[in-house]
């Protein structure tokens, strides 16, 4: 009993002690432990809510886009009713208006048939659905290529580029002498020469950055010949089908779940201009795909388990990204839009070693850009100097000129370098007063500004085929241009096409805003709950990106096939906005079936 009572005394007497202990002196690692918790969930609610805003200009833009294509219908103006490159043009016409009863019946019927095919191909295993898609993909693109059946090609830059990476592999470095071919030269060279195609020296002169292009245009020319117009093709084909997948990655870690990755390929295998963008003769597909591949590289850093891996998925994809940058230089705005999702990750989840890891990969990729034309100089001997300024993109961006399309591309940087005898600072000069004085123009007439950019906004993304039709017959064709690429391509069956293609776009534009504020809405309901890394990074990239490439192009020099690729950015949320749609639709009638067996 005493020792029972003197442990119960005991025991009573230590319970008030402890606790008086404790609080004198407070756990210190326990309070570290709590203000750890405090600062993560601080730091994940900022990162939340800059997605939040980021997500609200991106839903007021595509709200704009979506009005813009409902009012607007933009098409090419032809010189005749023919196919080919002698009765195309890059003038657009605007047909502004109401939508029809028709166009909105369409849109109605289109939205229903998905509806149709996404119910049906949910039931599909993912994998099997993800491998239909790109089969499909693979095979529409290579009929295409082969029904068109391009021997030649007649847009100016991939002339100068095939003519630039002949002389490499031909060895016929003299071409890219200054004195080659100077204006005046009768020699038979130069005589048997396009007169509309510059000297090597001369357009690497006006644009160092293309070296790099052209480097793809020497990898497919050493397999397949300088001239091969379909192999070029046909290796656009194959990246447009490993975008496709990088898309897909993409819908997965933004949260689609069967019926998203339904609506994603029921999306993407009916857009047209997806399905003709590999007969433009240009690196613009595959350094999308390239650059799209490595931002999804980037994603799966943030779903490795050990630090090592994530260190070398960050420094691989932003390597990837380099190299797609490096085909087309524009595309660095997706490697922004990488970093900046990095950002709000490494602010959520403070792991800020993965931010330093990303900025050192990121500047060793840009850095990567800059070697092709010191390649290039290097093997020709000669220098190029610093071309045009980036200022004059942006001239071509706000010019308006009597027979143009505002915004569209005009000889004035040309003129301006050959005033200016190539002078880098002279130049930039004359492009900063001409920018100076459009703006103050557009500050004392704001009229005339939304009727500029309203015109110039039409005419990238309201054109229903982002020029991809036009650049399907820039070229002379094997077969002349008969049967489907004629039908297509001219009279009443591109005028059915390009109906189709201008309500798929409108639907497009309407999902995807669906999306947005779906996904906008859960992230505000969820702000205190975690969000995964790789859904975090996913969501930011694929708002910042489309915001970078609406509003670099929105100054920009103008051109469809040039925002093609961020509408394509569009496609994941659209198909988020779609699932959105069929959750709401299945709630719907299970409450109304709900409601019937209670009555």
């Amino acid at each position: 009993m005493s020792r029972t009572a003197n442990g119960t005394e005991g025991s009573t007497a230590t319970i008030p002690q402890a606790h008086h202990q404790a609080a004198a002196h407070p756990n210190p690692a326990a309070g570290h432990q709590g203000a750890q918790r405090g600062a993560r969930t601080i730091c994940a609610a900022i990162s939340r809510w800059l997605l939040t805003i980021a997500m609200g200009f991106e839903a007021a833009v595509v709200a704009l886009l979506l009005v813009l294509s409902l009012i607007f219908t933009c098409v090419f103006k032809r010189r005749n009713e023919g196919v080919g490159s002698a009765s195309v043009t890059e003038l657009v016409n605007p047909h502004l208006g109401a939508p029809s009863f028709a166009f909105i019946c369409g849109c109605v019927v289109l939205v229903a048939m998905l509806m149709l095919i996404v119910h049906g191909a949910a039931r599909v295993k993912q994998r099997n659905t993800l491998l239909f898609l790109l089969v499909f993909v693979t095979i529409a693109q290579i009929l295409w290529i082969a029904a068109v059946g391009l021997t030649t090609y007649d847009y100016p830059d991939s002339r100068s580029l095939i003519d630039g990476a002949d002389a490499l592999l031909t060895g016929d470095t003299a071409r890219y002498s200054p004195d080659f071919c100077l204006p005046g030269t009768q020699s038979e060279v130069c005589l048997s020469r396009p007169h509309d195609v510059p000297s090597p020296h001369a357009y690497f002169s006006y644009y160092p950055f293309q070296t790099g292009p052209m480097l793809w245009y020497v990898f497919a020319g050493s397999i397949f010949g300088s001239h091969n117009i379909i192999a070029f093709q046909i290796l656009n084909a194959f990246a447009i089908t490993g975008l496709v997948a990088a898309l897909w990655r993409l819908g997965t870690l933004i949260g689609l779940d069967d019926a998203g990755h339904a609506a994603l390929a029921a999306l993407l295998a009916t857009c047209v201009p997806l399905l003709m963008f590999a007969t433009f003769v240009y690196p613009n597909a595959v350094g999308f795909s390239i650059t799209m591949a490595g931002v999804a590289l980037i994603a799966q850093a943030f779903r490795t388990q050990r630090a090592w891996q994530c260190v070398l998925a960050l420094v691989g994809g932003f390597l990837v990204c380099g190299v797609g940058v490096i085909l087309k230089s524009t595309f660095i705005i997706l490697m922004l839009a990488a970093i900046i999702g990095i950002v709000l990750v490494v602010i959520a989840n403070r792991k800020w070693w993965q931010g330093a890891v990303a900025l050192v990969s990121f500047g060793g990729a840009y850095m990567l850009t800059k070697l092709p034309v010191r390649i290039i100089e290097h093997i020709t001997h000669q220098d190029f100097g610093k071309g045009m300024p980036m200022l004059s993109w942006i001239t071509l961006g706000l010019n308006e000129h009597e027979g143009t399309t505002p915004g569209w591309w005009t000889a004035i940087p040309l003129n301006t370098y050959h005033k200016t005898h190539g002078d880098y600072g002279q130049q930039a000069q004359v492009a900063q007063e001409f920018v100076m004085e459009r703006m103050r123009h557009f500050v004392h007439d704001p009229g005339d500004a939304v009727d500029f950019f309203s015109m110039k906004l039409s005419s990238e993304w309201a054109e229903p085929t982002f020029m991809t039709s036009l650049y399907s017959q820039l070229g002379s064709s094997a077969h002349g241009f008969t049967g489907l690429p004629q039908w297509l391509l001219s009279g009443t069956g591109a005028a059915r096409l390009t109906s189709y293609e201008n309500i798929a776009q409108t639907v497009l534009y309407a999902l995807a805003l669906t999306g947005v504020i779906a996904m906008l809405v859960s992230v505000v309901r969820s702000v205190a709950r975690p969000m995964e890394d790789a859904m975090m990074f996913a969501r930011t990239f694929l708002c910042a990106a489309f915001l970078g490439g609406f509003l670099c192009y929105l100054f920009w020099e103008a051109k469809g096939i040039y925002t093609l690729p961020f509408y394509l950015l569009l496609f994941p949320l659209a198909a988020y906005g779609m699932q959105t749609i069929m959750r709401a639709t299945r709630t719907g009638v299970a409450r109304i079936r709900g409601t019937r067996q209670e009555a």
